[in-house]
Parts: structure tokens; sequence; C-alpha cells
């Protein structure tokens, strides 16, 4: 979808200027203002950085501000678009301190609106969610288009996380595409709506929606954008369980989103699953190319500018130093073999500080590639053994020479949808633990009122049919069921849902209990297990990253340090209860406001 949002990007780039079209680009601002244009699109990034130095330089000269502001920022979406994220970072910093220099407090959005599409196309949604927000919050009603923009992005974003919000977001696109009547962005919008809805799998949404595009279409407007045509359609063939057509519509152009989720979203549709897993093999393969290429391209520029900057410091050092060596010479030599004397053992002195902290860099390498081993090899079981399996029991009922019963059939499938939520399991671990060490100290996480016998019930429900059926999971609690603490609640069902992972995995007899409890200004959320317990020297052991008491069980180690992370990141604690001698029980404290 990145190439979505760089053409969505140039729609805004097409009509940045429009406040001055009619009453300042005119004779030689319209030729400068069309080269600029022409260079965005085709121009090499020297011939177009070059050009650009020199135009806004030209426009805040003239006191063409606002043209100045959007020059700024659609530099940042050319470094985007040429995969220079560093680069796009620096004009972002340099916009922004531009516009809070100036008070242009009406242009704060295009600097916040840049860093979100910074983040979102390093993959870090957490962050460029918030500036979204903050970008949409500072527009407020001066820029319509950029507001759409923003609401698709998000829409976008969102769409394989949270469906239901990308849906929202998508319909606000929608509603004010309809009310300024901008086709251009009604097109897209419909269009994104209807990829969210065929993720969702909805028949008879997506068909209005479809009828909505079709219409639309069929008025021949000139600003219908028909990006999403061949998506649309390949739909509709799928809805209509044209599978085979709707591939090859697929495989014949651009369809405007992620063509390996269409795809797979279409196997699945049609019960292929060997096909449809096969995709998402490759899909990850070419997301992890994409991931180490953009990394290199950004850490060879990063390195270009440290060397030349440091080269520039190292420069101008040497000319301080020579002159004032020449001063010391030509007054006093004697000075001079004393400041010798004191420098060379100044020398000797930071040469064995820096040998000590050379010798203590190469344990911390040392010991990083011990942790990189083992972290390698267990990854490798805990993702190649579902894998073989889920690879295995494919063969064997895609084979015609099996012959199966429908109960061998179903036992395998069961088998199937066993390993590969093992397998999702541990990259959403993996991708948690990502976004949890990516966050800075100052992310701001949103609390809600947040129902907490309502929250324990449906994470029970969940988890019913899951894990040995020997053991029962059961809820008491000492408040009413309006009772509220507040809370970021997808942090705080991740929370608690790890702990009764680990409770599942550990407990083969008995049962697990998860209690509510109020109590002095604090509410606790208590699970505890019958199961094999946990020795008091490993109760904070077990908070260690990748850190697994019994390398038998399944999983990578993740569940509680993540589970401390996201109950930290609310101001809250989770402890491992010493006096607990039945199995083990883990105790969530939060605060009740």
């Amino acid at each position: 979808m990145r190439l979505l949002i760089l053409i969505l990007t140039f729609l805004s780039v097409g009509t940045v200027f429009a406040e001055k079209t009619v009453a300042d680009l005119s004779g030689e601002d319209r030729v400068r203002y069309d080269q600029f244009r022409h260079l965005f699109k085709d121009g090499s990034p020297t011939e177009f950085y070059q050009f650009v130095e020199e135009y806004q330089q030209e426009l805040r000269d003239k006191g063409y501000m606002m043209l100045y502001y959007k020059l700024l920022s659609n530099k940042g979406f050319y470094a985007l678009r040429h995969n220079q994220i560093y680069q796009a970072i620096e004009f972002a910093q340099f916009l922004d301190s531009e516009v809070r220099d100036d008070d242009a407090k009406d242009y704060f959005y295009l600097a916040t609106g840049l860093f979100g599409d910074i983040y979102s196309t390093s993959h870090d949604k957490i962050k460029a969610e918030a500036y979204f927000l903050q970008a949409l919050d500072e527009v407020g009603n001066r820029d319509d288009k950029f507001t759409m923009r923003t609401y698709l992005n998000l829409s976008d974003m969102l769409s394989l996380k949270e469906p239901n919000r990308a849906l929202e977001w998508a319909g606000k696109a929608i509603t004010m595409a309809e009310d300024t009547k901008n086709m251009d962005y009604l097109s897209m919008a419909l269009g994104m709506k209807g990829y969210i809805l065929f993720l969702l799998g909805d028949t008879s949404q997506f068909f209005q929606v479809y009828n909505q595009y079709v219409n639309y279409r069929t008025m021949d407007d000139p600003e219908f954008n028909f990006r999403f045509d061949n998506f649309m359609e390949a739909a509709k063939l799928a809805f209509n369980h044209e599978y085979r057509q709707a591939l090859e519509k697929v495989s014949r152009g651009d369809i405007a989103v992620d063509s390996s989720l269409v795809v797979i979203r279409i196997h699945a549709m049609s019960g292929n699953v060997s096909e449809g897993f096969h995709t998402m093999m490759n899909r990850y393969v070419e997301l992890d190319s994409i991931f180490s290429i953009l990394q290199e391209l950004n850490f060879n520029q990063m390195a270009s500018e440290t060397t030349l900057t440091h080269s520039r410091e190292e420069a101008t050092a040497n000319k301080r130093l020579a002159k004032k060596l020449t001063y010391w010479l030509i007054g006093l030599t004697a000075v001079y073999i004393f400041v010798y004397i004191m420098g060379r053992r100044r020398l000797m002195r930071k040469i064995w500080a820096r040998n000590k902290d050379l010798k203590l860099a190469k344990e911390h390498a040392e010991a990083s590639d011990r942790m990189k081993t083992a972290f390698i090899q267990n990854m490798s079981h805990e993702i190649r053994t579902p894998l073989n399996a889920v690879s295995g029991f494919s063969q064997i009922l895609c084979n015609p020479d099996y012959h199966l019963s429908d109960e061998e059939k179903k036992d395998m499938q069961q088998r199937i949808r066993t390993n590969v939520d093992i397998i999702t399991s541990t990259v959403n671990e993996l991708l948690e633990l990502s976004n949890s060490e990516s966050e800075g100290e100052d992310v701001h996480i949103e609390k809600t009122d947040v129902k907490c016998n309502e929250l324990c019930l449906s994470l029970i429900e969940t988890r019913k049919y899951k894990g040995n059926p020997l053991v029962e999971i059961r809820f008491s609690s000492n408040v009413d069921d309006n009772f509220t603490v507040s809370a970021n609640a997808y942090r705080l069902r991740s929370a608690l849902g790890h702990l009764l992972d680990n409770a599942q995995k550990f407990t083969e007899i008995g049962h697990i209990d998860l209690m509510v409890e109020e109590k002095d200004s604090n509410v606790y959320f208590v699970v505890s297990d019958t199961g094999v317990g946990i020795d008091p020297k490993e109760r904070e052991r077990i908070f260690e990253t990748f850190s697994k008491l019994d390398s038998f069980k399944e999983g990578i180690g993740l569940g509680l340090p993540l589970c401390r992370k996201l109950v930290t990141s609310m101001g809250g604690t989770v402890e491992l209860d010493p006096l607990y001698t039945g199995g083990s029980r883990f105790v969530i404290t939060l605060p009740k406001a």
C-alpha cells in the first residue's frame, strides 16, 4: 500500500498551490512551478534537490510562505518515494523548525503529517497513527484534501490490525468527499472501504459499496479515479465464487492494494489452504527482502552523513590545534615541552581507558552473539516444527492418492489450524516485542474506562476450547459488572492473555482461576493455576526476554516479558506471588484512576 500512499501524496501535490493558482502563479511563477512539478514526477534526485534548494529560497524571499511550507513538505514526500527515509526525517525536522520559528500555526499539520507518512513507510504503525491523529487535530477545516488523504492513510494502515476502525476512517473520507463533491477522493475512499470489507469477507456490505462505486464510475466524471477498478472487479468475482477468474484479474494489472493479501484471501475463500499458505510464505520472503533493502539504503546514507560530519569536525579541530601549537612554539619552548609531556600522559590514560572500554564492548558483543545464536536456534525450532506439520498435513489432504475418512480429514484440518495458530502467536509476540521496544518513554498511552468483569469473561470465552480439556478455567470477582478501571483495553487484554496462555501451557490437570479484586484504591487481576509452579529463585528471571525454564515447552520466552512491558506502560505492576504453593499465581496491580 506504500504505492497508494505515494499516489495520494502526489495527488495532493497536484493541488498544493491551489490557493495561488489564479492570483499569483502566472508568468515566471507558473513556469517555475511547472518545472518543480515535472521534476517531482520524473526528475532524478540530484536534479530535483538542486532545483528545490533554489526554488524554496526564491519562494521565501517573495513572501509566498504557504507555497514555501508546502514545498518543504513535498521534499519529504519525494524522499519517501525514493526510499530515502533518513533524508525524509531531516526534511521533516527542518519543516517543523521553520513553521515553529515563524509561528505559522496554520501549517503545523504539514510537518506532523509528514512524520506520520515517514513512520507509516517505516512500518512503525503506532507512531504513524499518533502523528496522523495529531495532524488531523492541527489542520482543522483548512485543507480538505490533506484531511481526506490522512483518513485514507489511517484506513489503509489499520485494515488488518483493526478493520472496524479502518472502516470508520474510510467512511469519514467518503462523507467528506461527498460533502466537497470531490470525485477523485470519493472513488478512492469507496475502493478502500471495499478492500477492507473484502478482507473481512462481508459479502452484503461489499456489494453495497461495489454498486455505489460502479454508479459513480458510469457517470463519466473526469475526476473519477480508476485505481481500484481491477481490485473491485476481482473481489466481485471472488464473492461470486469465480476464484480462477478473480486470480487472473489480480495478476493482470495494478490493483492499488496489497496483491499478496488479496491472493491469500481468494485462496482462503476457495478453501485452497495449500496455495494460500505458499502465497503467505512468499509474502513474508518478499517483505523481508524489501525491509532489508530499505535498511541498507538508509544505513548507508546515515553512515555517509556521519563520516562526512566527523571529517569536518576533525578538520576544524586539527586547524585549532595547529594554531595553538604554532603560538606555543613561537612563544615558550619550555612551556611546549611541559604541555607535550602532560598531553602524552593524558593520552596514555585515554588509551588505557579506551582499552578497558573496548574489552567490555568485546565481552558485550560476544554475549550478544551467543544470545543471537540461541534466539535463532529457538526460533528455527518453534517455527519449523509447526510449519513442517502444516506442510505435511496439507500435502496429505491435497494428494488424491490418499483415501481419508471425513473424521481423518477433520482431524488433519484441526491440526493445521492449531499449528498455524502457533506460528501466528509466535510472530505476533515478536511484533508486539518490536513495537514495545520501538516506543519511547514519552509515548502517550490512551486510556479508557474498561469494564473489568466483561473483559475477563470475554478472555475466558476465547480460551474455553483451547488447551487441555481436563483443566477448567474459572472466574471470580468482588466488584459488580459496571465497575471500571482506567486502562488501555487492548494492552490490558493482551497482558492477561499472556498470563492465561502461560497457565494453560504449564497446567495439565486441575483448574485455572482468574480473579478481579478492588482494594486500597487499586484493582488486582490475579491468575492462579494448579500447574508445575515456579521456583521462587526464578521469580525475576522469568520476566527476562527469551527466558524459558522448560526448553521442551512450546514458545519463545516472550509472553511474561511482554506482559510486564504492557502493564508497566499503563502505570501498573505484575509480580509472581512467592507465597502461593499450589502452582503459580501472577498478580497485576493497576491504580483505579
